[in-house]
């Protein structure tokens, strides 16, 4: 009878206990969320964007000058901000900033001090930039690298690190250096264990990064499944599948494929070679476009779309989203038309043509994210939408 009761006693004492724990637990996970903040819960699905250090669009510059201030950054539309970017000094393996306010570190500290729970990381590269296939293959200029990208995330505050190297051995109508395919992978292997280093001292780990094409070629000509293994995250770059070196005007970040479309691509395709190639779907960040690429000289024809067309408009061919909702306006001359099948808006005016992104799509591709278990979505960048308007959207798709 004494060993029955001690049972029972013991019995309930543990049954109260889990209780107050659960009850507890379950109360701290209310009161981390009840703000609404994304940026409240890091470890589940991320919204991202990275945000540029040269001036943001005129029309969007304050009396502090042409830079992006912390007053600018709602911090509680993302899970991480990613500064984009710093370079390689091809000299010594070195990195460095070649443009960008002054005062860019005060700012980032106000901003982690405004959202505490926001992750800011450094993105190191970018289209163009040099310097990555001559480090990487040197052994000693890739120590000296990694120790210096560890001296900044510790200087800093940062929280990581994305590199952004455009690319290990490229497609094959470009530049391939073959032997970039296991300096990529080492370059990779040395960062994070040297971040898992600094982090064993700082009590903190560091996120690491990779940004990779929509593409079957990157895939197919680089160690893609080993990367896995070591990245905590594919920055999916599912845009630009059209531009001024095409031959015909289309969808610049379409989620389909459009049945009538001569040779085109979609980030559903693009997903699923990932997927298909062994990259866990929860490692898969889907990029999207917060601006838009616009042609001239478009034959009017289909409203533009799939038509030849003579140059780029407005300089570069890039819109962000500031000038696109001018374009919405009635009265602009423009008219917007969705491809249902393709999930993608553009703009025609009889003759420029604008593949662009807007609220609908975004939500589409952020619950596409989800329904694939995608670890989460990006944009690029910032600066295209100072107001934030298209990234609460991507925030609200995300909840």
């Amino acid at each position: 009878m004494l060993k029955k009761r001690s049972f029972l006693f013991l019995f309930i004492l543990f049954t109260s206990w889990l209780w107050f724990a659960c009850t507890t637990c379950t109360n701290s996970k209310s009161n981390n969320s009840s703000s609404g903040n994304l940026n409240t819960s890091p470890g589940g699905f991320k919204v991202s964007s990275y945000i540029r250090t040269w001036q943001i669009p005129i029309e969007d510059q304050n009396d502090d000058g042409p830079f992006w201030d912390a007053s600018m950054i709602k911090g509680e539309y993302l899970t991480e901000l990613i500064i984009a970017f710093a370079l390689i000094d091809e000299s010594d393996g070195t990195i460095y900033i070649p443009y960008g306010s002054p005062n860019l570190w005060n700012e980032v500290t106000a901003v982690k001090k405004k959202y505490p729970n926001l992750k800011v990381n450094i993105s190191i590269g970018g289209w163009g930039a040099g310097g990555f296939s001559e480090m990487a293959k040197d052994s000693g200029m890739r120590a000296t690298f990694v120790a210096n990208v560890c001296d900044w995330l510790k200087n800093y505050n940062l929280d990581g690190v994305d590199i952004d190297w455009e690319y290990p051995v490229g497609p094959p109508w470009g530049k391939q250096q073959f032997a970039d395919r296991n300096s990529y992978i080492n370059l990779l292997k040395d960062l994070r264990s040297a971040m898992d280093t600094l982090g064993g001292k700082t009590n903190k780990r560091y996120s690491l990064s990779t940004a990779v094409p929509a593409s079957s070629w990157f895939i197919q000509a680089n160690k893609v499944f080993e990367a896995a293994k070591i990245v905590d995250n594919f920055k999916l770059m599912s845009y630009d599948y059209y531009g001024g070196w095409s031959a015909n005007t289309g969808h610049h970040s379409n989620l389909y494929k459009n049945s009538k479309e001569p040779g085109g691509w979609s980030t559903d395709q693009a997903v699923n070679l990932y997927l298909k190639a062994g990259i866990p779907s929860e490692k898969i960040l889907l990029g999207v476009a917060f601006y838009g690429l616009a042609f001239e000289g478009v034959k009017n024809s289909n409203n533009g779309l799939f038509q030849k067309f003579t140059s780029e408009a407005f300089d570069n061919g890039s819109v962000d989203w500031s000038q696109i909702k001018e374009f919405l306006r009635s009265g602009s001359g423009y008219t917007r038309y969705w491809d249902n099948e393709a999930k993608a808006p553009y703009l025609y005016n009889g003759d420029i043509w604008i593949s662009y992104t807007d609220e609908e799509q975004i939500k589409l591709l952020t619950q596409y994210a989800k329904d694939k278990k995608l670890g989460g979505v990006f944009s690029w960048e910032y600066g295209h939408d100072m107001e934030a308007e298209l990234l609460k959207v991507m925030s609200e798709g995300a909840k």
